[in-house]
């Protein structure tokens, strides 16, 4: 369990200090609401893991897509077909992909 991605989930906003585990973790004074339990943190993460996991892929497929925007423009003289293919590919990744770590990226066009 990521317990910071899991606080950040469970309780948006509230105000914490961590210092390790959940055992060093203080809930400050200022929140309005309670401290979470270990259990509602682990129920937090199962919620996010795979959303988490995927961070990297759907950040590494976004700055491909990012930098092929140029092939699209109308005065680009690039294959806008092999192009338009890969970026297709680029987008249906998280749909053809069971887990991050599976992902055969796919290749530029020339």
């Amino acid at each position: 369990m990521n317990i910071i991605e899991s606080l950040l989930h469970a309780r948006p906003g509230g105000q914490w200090t961590l210092n390790g585990g959940y055992e060093t973790l203080v809930w400050l004074n200022t929140n309005t609401t309670p401290k979470p339990t270990l259990a509602e943190l682990e129920a937090a993460w199962d919620e996010i893991k795979d959303e988490v996991a995927w961070r990297p892929a759907r950040k590494k497929r976004n700055d491909l897509l990012t930098q092929s925007d140029w092939t699209q423009l109308a005065d680009s003289s690039a294959d806008k077909v092999a192009w338009g293919n890969y970026r297709q590919a680029l987008r249906d990744i998280p749909q053809n992909f069971q887990k991050p770590e599976d992902v055969v990226w796919p290749t530029k066009p020339e």
